[in-house]
C-alpha cells in the first residue's frame, strides 16, 4: 500500500498494529495466497484447521481485513478464515490483563459452549510471527525436491557476519550506520498519535472518549536500498517512551530541543520488515528548527548470533500531533486529557481536515485533526 493508504487504515484502528503484522501488511497489502497450510489446530468437530490466505487491504472484498464485531472483541483484527468454515483467526491490538497485544486467537464456532456466543476464542500463538512459524504446508503444496536448484544433501550454513572497523561516521548523505557501514536514507519522520477510542473495562468494545485520550510516539526511517524487500533496513519504533523519559510528563514543544529518551522502556523497535528487533535504544534530540529535528538514535541488533551496532544521526521531519474527534468542540478536551495540562496551544498550528466515515462503523464519522509546530516553515 502507499504510505497514505496505510496511515489512513491505521488511523481507523483504536491501537497501532503489532510490528511483525504491520511488516507483512506492508509487503502484501492485497492479501497473501499461502497455498493450503495446516495450523496445527483442530476445531470443535475434530477437523484439521487449515488456512490458505492472509487477508489484506481490500475494501469490501471477501478477503479483506475485518474489525471486531458483535461476535469478535473490538480490539481484534481478523486476518484469516479456517478453510471451508466461518471460523476465524484474529490478532489482538491492545494489551489486556491476561494477554499481551499481538496475541493470535482462533475463534471456533463449532466448539462446545454453554453461552450464546457464536465463537469460542482460544489463544493459539503469542505473536503473528509465531503463528506463521507454526504453519505447515500440506503435502500437495510442498515442491518436488528434484526440481530444486539445490544439490541433494546440501546443507545451509549461516553467513559470516562482521562489523566494519573502523566504523563509518554518519554524514548528511549517509546518516544511517549499520554494523559500521553507512547508508543513505530516503525519509525520516517522527510523530505523535493521540487515541480517542478507548476500550471499556471488560475489553469487549471501544467507545469514543475525548476525556480519556492516550498518546503514542512513533519514529520511522526509510532506507534508500529498502525496495520493499524483507530484511532491508527500514527502522521504526512504534512506542517511544517519551513521557517516561521526561519524568512521567509529556514534554512541551520547547522541551523537544534537548530531549533524551531511553534506553529504559518498551520501544517496540525493529530493524525492518522480517528483520531483527532493535534493543538498548537511546534517542537524543540534538536540536529543533520548526518541524525539523536533529536526532541521534543508538541501538543494537543481533544477526546470525552476532551483536551489531545501529546508529542514525541526521534530520527527522516532525509530523506533529494527530487525532480524530467527532465534534470540533472536543479538540480542547482531547488535548487536555492526553497531555495532562502540558499542552501549550501557542506552540502549535491547528489543522482540521474534512469529515470522513469510520470503516468499522459506517454510521459514525470523525474529523481528522493535525497540530504542527507553529514556527514550522
Amino acid at each position: 500500500p502507499t504510505q497514505e493508504q496505510l496511515e489512513q487504515f491505521e488511523r481507523s484502528l483504536p491501537h497501532p498494529l503489532p510490528a511483525d503484522f504491520r511488516a507483512v501488511l506492508v509487503r502484501y497489502s492485497g492479501g497473501a495466497d499461502l497455498g493450503p497450510c495446516s495450523t496445527g489446530l483442530r476445531d470443535g468437530l475434530e477437523r484439521e484447521v487449515r488456512i490458505d490466505t492472509l487477508h489484506g487491504l481490500r475494501e469490501g472484498a471477501l478477503d479483506a481485513l475485518e474489525y471486531g464485531d458483535k461476535h469478535i472483541p473490538s480490539d481484534v483484527l481478523v486476518f484469516s478464515h479456517q478453510y471451508g468454515t466461518i471460523n476465524r483467526f484474529g490478532i489482538q491490538l491492545a494489551d489486556r490483563p491476561e494477554s499481551p497485544r499481538g496475541t493470535v486467537w482462533f475463534f471456533d464456532s463449532d466448539a462446545p459452549t454453554e453461552t450464546e456466543d457464536l465463537y469460542v476464542p482460544s489463544a493459539c500463538a503469542a505473536s503473528f510471527s509465531a503463528f506463521l512459524a507454526q504453519l505447515t504446508p500440506l503435502v500437495e503444496a510442498v515442491p518436488d525436491p528434484e526440481a530444486s536448484d539445490s544439490a541433494p544433501g546440501s546443507s545451509w550454513h549461516p553467513p559470516e557476519v562482521r562489523e566494519k572497523a573502523p566504523a563509518d561516521a554518519p554524514t548528511p548523505e549517509k546518516p544511517l550506520v549499520l554494523a559500521g557501514q553507512a547508508h543513505a536514507v530516503v525519509s525520516a519522520r517522527l510523530g505523535i498519535q493521540v487515541n480517542t477510542w478507548i476500550p471499556d473495562a471488560e475489553w469487549r468494545a471501544y467507545g469514543y472518549h475525548p476525556d480519556r485520550a492516550t498518546v503514542r510516539y512513533w519514529l520511522e526511517l526509510e532506507g534508500a536500498d529498502q525496495e520493499g524487500e524483507d530484511g532491508a533496513p527500514a527502522p521504526g519504533a512504534q512506542d517511544l517512551p517519551v513521557a517516561r523519559a521526561n519524568g512521567g510528563r509529556h514534554p512541551t514543544l520547547a522541551e523537544w530541543s534537548t530531549l533524551v529518551v531511553g534506553p529504559e522502556g518498551d520501544w517496540d523497535a525493529w530493524y525492518g520488515n522480517d528483520a531483527p528487533a532493535l534493543v538498548e535504544n537511546r534517542l537524543t534530540v540534538l536540536g529543533r528548527s520548526g518541524a525539523d529535528l536533529m536526532l541521534r538514535w543508538e541501538a543494537s541488533y543481533s544477526e546470525y548470533g552476532h551483536d551489531l551496532t545501529f546508529l542514525f544521526e541526521g534530520p527527522v521531519r516532525f509530523d506533529g500531533i494527530r487525532f480524530d474527534v467527532e465534534d470540533p468542540a472536543d479538540i480542547e478536551r482531547v488535548l487536555a486529557s492526553a497531555f495532562g495540562g502540558a499542552h501549550r496551544p501557542g506552540e502549535w498550528t491547528r489543522q482540521v481536515g474534512e469529515r470522513r466515515s469510520l470503516g468499522a462503523a459506517p454510521a459514525r464519522s470523525v474529523l481528522p485533526v493535525t497540530l504542527v509546530p507553529h514556527d514550522a516553515s
